[in-house]
Order: structure tokens, then sequence, then C-alpha cells
């Protein structure tokens, strides 16, 4: 019976959930083992600069870290974060202290709501992150089988060298990614909270509401309020920063003409070592590639790409001067780039009916 058989593919879909959030989790946990290694413990982790004005307030909770050369990366400004949701004391030591707090969700969830801090602390952002990883990894793979594609699309985050990043670097794109994906999966296979999911994702980081707001890119105006909640939330947590910190909707330089970033960072290039090519030409790939399936092919996830494959084209030379930058700003495209092939389920969000297109259809 279709009854039956609907039952039948639930119960596969979680298996093939379960069995790639395994993957994830390992995967995850030795990309973290392998960085603690190579930076000299869990500390290192945060990526500490040598000239960052959050150095004394961290080593303050816990002890003398690892330095890194200059300001060092963002999981140090996660760290000081969750010391301080309220933004008190840490937002004047930020360069655009509004602009870090818009992306509250991960200190958030790795302070237990200000609860932890010192090694506790570093600990939940460790925890927080294996955790996202694993749920990125299973909703790719369960969201691969509903749309018709394969479970193997969990590769798309497994050996997503952004998502590599993300994880070693201690970031908020993981969580950002597996609230999203969790969107996604939600909506695919016809549950409830797929706007839950979407909003959470855009306060991991706020850019993540192109996902929602391109889903909705449709003649069809019963789809239209999608994003509404996602939108409300991220408006009103940055109307907040705002009047708390200030600046809460600064764009902080991150965006340009088109191609004037690309041509801009072109020039530091030169410089850059293998691994930093590796992540150049991963994020240029991942761009220029969802630029041409979005003008050129039609699928349910054809706004999304097309949406995040233009910001790659306005982003300023601040995401494109550095390839660890815009490998991980476009980790999320080179997932939905995947998944986008399963384009035979058409999804309905007013009535959460599934039915199958030709061929080509949107």
């Amino acid at each position: 019976t279709d009854s039956g058989h609907g039952r039948l593919s639930a119960m596969t879909s979680r298996a093939i959930f379960w069995k790639w959030s395994a993957v994830g989790t390992v995967v995850a946990a030795l990309l973290l083992w392998g960085q603690m290694g190579a930076l000299g413990g869990s500390a290192g982790l945060l990526e500490v600069g040598d000239a960052s004005t959050l150095r004394p307030l961290i080593e303050s909770q816990l002890g003398v870290v690892p330095g890194d050369p200059g300001y060092g990366h963002d999981g140090q400004i996660y760290y000081a974060i969750a010391l301080d949701l309220d933004g008190d004391l840490v937002a004047p030591l930020l360069d655009h202290g509004g602009y870090r707090y818009r992306r509250i969700l991960y200190p958030l969830l790795a302070s237990g709501f200000g609860a932890f801090e010192g090694r506790v602390l570093l600990y939940g952002m460790i925890a927080v992150t294996i955790a996202s990883a694993t749920l990125a990894t299973g909703a790719a793979a369960a969201l691969g089988r509903v749309v018709g594609l394969t479970e193997w699309a969990a590769l798309a985050v497994v050996l997503n060298p952004g998502v590599w990043l993300s994880v070693r670097l201690l970031t908020a794109d993981t969580l950002a990614l597996a609230l999203m994906l969790l969107g996604l999966l939600a909506m695919a296979g016809r549950k409830s909270g797929a706007s839950i999911a979407f909003a959470l994702s855009v306060l991991a980081k706020d850019v993540y509401l192109i996902t929602p707001a391109g889903l909705v890119v449709s003649r069809d105006r019963r789809r239209w309020w999608q994003p509404a909640l996602p939108i409300l939330v991220l408006v009103a947590w940055m109307t907040w920063v705002t009047i708390i910190i200030g600046d809460g909707f600064t764009g902080r330089g991150n965006l340009d003409l088109p191609f004037a970033g690309i041509a801009k960072a072109a020039s530091t290039w030169l410089a850059f070592d293998s691994a930093e090519w590796i992540y150049l030409v991963f994020a240029l790939l991942t761009v220029f590639t969802g630029l041409w399936i979005g003008v050129m092919r039609r699928s349910w996830l054809r706004w999304p790409i097309l949406g995040w494959s233009i910001l790659g084209l306005i982003s300023s030379n601040w995401v494109w001067d550095f390839g660890n930058n815009a490998a991980r700003a476009f980790a999320p495209l080179a997932v939905l780039i995947v998944l986008g092939f399963g384009s035979q389920v058409g999804l309905s969000v007013r009535t959460g009916a599934t039915t199958t297109l030709e061929p080509g259809a949107r």
C-alpha cells in the first residue's frame, strides 16, 4: 500500500541519516584531532593572533595559548563573544562588534546560554562543531535520497574543503550549514519546522537567508511566506544588536561591484601557498559553476544556487583576498549544487505535497 511504502521509505531515510551522521562525526573528530596536534592542544584551535586584542581576555580563561601570526582567526572571536553574550566587554575589542554579534547562535549554544567559560566553553565549541558536522552530513544524505538523487550526496559535505576549514577553525559556518540542510530536509520530506531551522541558520550566519529567500522565487504567491520567519528573526536580532552595541546592520565592507572584489584580490594570489590555491580554486569553481547552473538549469534549488553565486560575484576583496575565507564562505553553495541535481522532485510549500515533475520543470 501507499502508506506502507511511505513508512518503509521514512525508515530507510532515517537509517541513511544516522549512518551518514556517524561518518560526519568521525570525519569532524579526526579533523579536530589533527588540528589540535598541529597547533599544540585544544586551545590552539582558537588560533588566537599574536596581535589580537582578545589575547589577554582568552589567556585569563585558558592560560597561555599558542600564538598565531597576525590577528588570528574567527574561533577566538566566537569564544570571546560566548564569554560576554551581552557585548559589554568584548564588543569594543572587536572590529565591527555589531557585525560579529549578529552571528550569535554558535557562541550561545557553545556557552550553554552563558553558563560555561574557560575550558568547558572551549569544549562546548568543539562539541557544537562536531554535532553540526554530524547533522549536516546526515541531512545531506537523507535529502539526497528524498529528492531522487542518492545518499552519496553526503560527500558534498564530507569532502568539502570549506567545511573542513570551518570545522578546524571552530567557526559558525558548520552550524549554519547543518541548520540550512535540516530546513531543506524538512521541506523535502513534507515535515514541519523548515522555517524554524532556516531562522536558526540565519542567527548562526546571517547570509544563509539567501537559501529560504531563493526557495520562494516563484510566480506562485502562496510560496512567498516561507522566508518570513527567518527575515523577522534576523531583523529583530539585528535591531537589538544595533540598540545595544551599534552597527547591527553593517555590511562590514564585504560587498562590492560585480567582479570588482575578485579583480582587486587577484594581485594577492601570487603569494599563495599550495593549500591556499586549492581553497581559492574550489571557491572560484563553485561560484562560477553555480552561476552557470543557476542560469542554464531549472531545479528546486535553482534560485538559492543563483543567489549564492551572485553573492560570490559581488563579494569584496575582503572575502577573496584569502582562499580559506572564500572556501568557507561558499561551502554551502557546493552542497546546494550537488543537491540541485535531484530536480525530479517538486515541492509545494503551501500544501506539503510532493509531485514528480518532468525533467527541466521548475
